[in-house]
């Protein structure tokens, strides 16, 4: 007796089986996406102070900004891990002062400070004539206020399983430095952009 003879399936249920399946990944890529979407980080600046501050002969600034900034994961499930975080400091659109700082690790849940010396470089660039005059008179007066961006390279890890690279960007305004009483100093959240 022969065997029966197996019929094709129509296009009808390969498209259908097709469509089935895409809806099953979809579904499940939906749901580790709801399951494991990263929250938004934190940013904040937690101290600031300055060294060395004085304008050059030329017209630059010297110095250092030391800042002290504060970078906290609420993800309950997901670490980060910062490549590196370059931080710049402008006063009225004028940028002053930049400074780096290496990668580090953090897990879900975490607070990490990291310290941050931006630099100017005195000789690089002369500072407009009214910058120098709002320096000088906010100076006269005790306290300085400046602009802080931060821009850093992150990734989050949920165990061993890493995303892609992103890049984070805040915005740190109206840092108010003391001349006066540079231990004295309020935290300034950052505006934080992924």
């Amino acid at each position: 007796m022969a065997e029966p003879r197996r019929t094709r399936p129509s296009t009808f249920r390969c498209a259908a089986a097709t469509c089935l399946a895409l809806l099953v990944v979809v579904v499940v890529v939906v749901l580790l996406w709801l399951f494991l979407h990263p929250s938004k980080l934190y940013i904040s600046v937690d101290h600031a102070a300055t060294t060395g501050f004085n304008f050059t002969a030329a017209g630059g600034l010297a110095g250092a900004f030391d800042l002290t900034m504060r970078a906290f994961n609420p993800n309950a499930r997901a670490g980060v891990a910062y490549r590196w975080l370059d931080v710049g400091v402008w006063y009225n659109g004028t940028y002053l002062a930049g400074g780096h700082a290496p990668g580090f690790a953090q897990p879900p849940e975490d607070d990490t400070r990291v310290d941050v010396a931006a630099r100017a470089a005195p000789d690089a660039w002369t500072l407009p004539r009214d910058v120098q005059e709002g320096i000088k008179r906010e100076r006269a007066a005790g306290k300085l206020t400046v602009d802080v961006h931060v821009v850093a390279k992150v990734r989050f890890r949920y165990g061993v399983v890493r995303t892609r690279k992103y890049t984070v960007r805040a915005s740190c305004p109206a840092v108010t430095i003391d001349f006066a009483s540079p231990t004295s100093f309020h935290r300034v959240p950052c505006h934080v952009h992924i």
